[in-house]
């Protein structure tokens, strides 16, 4: 079945709405880590919720960012909106994300002789690094294809 004007219609308002949104979610994201990093975790059970939800919602993230997408909407809507651009962007935005990872992994080794990090914070700050520019990238990228 062909898809129609109203899924082209939909798909459109998503795409847009993704492109708004994605760089707003990395910058929550960013805050968020803000937020970690000024009260770092102990042992206490709280903390160890603060740290699966870190987790859950890099994984959530990422998962975002390597698929589709808009999960519960009609399968023509979501190959209309995964199009050869986006699919461009999402590529790039893999790439810079991975250099913002690795450009953080060298800072950290570099930076490791003045303060101490422990393994959790490295990792931490490596994986938010890329997540960070990974979603900005993205963003900003569907925005410049939508304007």
């Amino acid at each position: 079945m062909a898809p129609t004007q109203s899924d082209a219609d939909l798909a459109d308002r998503l795409g847009r709405f993704r492109a708004r949104m994605f760089p707003v979610l990395a910058i929550m994201f960013l805050i968020q880590q803000m937020a970690f990093f000024s009260n770092p975790p102990a042992e206490r059970a709280v903390d160890h919720v603060r740290i699966g939800a870190w987790v859950a919602m890099t994984a959530v993230i990422l998962f975002v960012l390597n698929s589709r997408g808009f999960w519960f909407r009609p399968a023509k809507v979501r190959a209309m909106i995964d199009d050869e651009v986006t699919r461009s962007n999402r590529t790039s935005a893999m790439h810079w994300g991975f250099v913002a990872a690795m450009l953080a992994g060298i800072v950290v080794y570099v930076v490791q002789g003045v303060t101490q990090f422990t393994a959790r914070e490295a990792i931490h700050l490596i994986v938010s690094a890329g997540i960070v520019m990974a979603l900005m990238r993205f963003g900003l990228l569907e925005r410049r294809s939508y304007a």
